[in-house]
């Protein structure tokens, strides 16, 4: 009678044991395919995301307007999360690489901020403020010191995903 008794607890633990592996196995298991779906997710935006520089310019000596295309398929948008880096010389042949910090309204000196989203050169009506396929966006940027004359300069300008657009620009 003892030795069924004894042997009746050994089955629960090993059964009680069993199932709380198994349960720790499944969450396990859950957690990493959540995982690998949000890298999948990610894989996908950044397979269908492309900016296209299509021009860079001096408005004047410390203005700088961007324009580009969203040639992917992917919508942008959240511009306060995009990366606008700047390396110029100015009129002393000093070299300045800079991170500028974003502004939606209006330009302080080393802030850049979006002046318009045209599609197909017309103000865009559908989604505003989402840089939706085959629509441009004009970026201004305000710097100070003032871009020097005869300098070839590089402007890159980078999303939260990871996508990168440089272009290059003189005065």
């Amino acid at each position: 009678m003892e030795t069924i008794l004894v042997s009746l607890i050994c089955i629960a633990l090993i059964v009680f044991g069993g199932m709380t592996m198994s349960q720790g196995f499944m969450t396990t298991v859950d957690t990493s395919t959540t995982g690998l779906e949000d890298v999948r997710e990610r894989g996908e935006t950044l397979i269908r995301t492309e900016l296209t520089p299509v021009s860079s310019s001096l408005t004047a000596a410390n203005t700088l307007e961007v324009i580009l295309e969203n040639t992917g398929q992917a919508k942008l948008a959240d511009f306060d999360k995009w990366d606008f880096i700047i390396q110029y010389y100015d009129d002393m042949g000093t070299f300045h690489s800079t991170w500028l910090p974003y502004t939606s309204g209006t330009l302080g000196d080393n802030e850049w901020g979006v002046s318009e989203i045209l599609l197909n050169g017309e103000a865009e009506i559908y989604e505003p403020n989402v840089l939706n396929q085959s629509e441009s966006i004009l970026l201004v940027a305000q710097l100070e010191p003032a871009v020097g004359d005869n300098t070839t300069n590089m402007v890159v300008i980078a999303t939260p995903e990871g996508i990168t657009a440089s272009t290059y620009f003189t005065r």
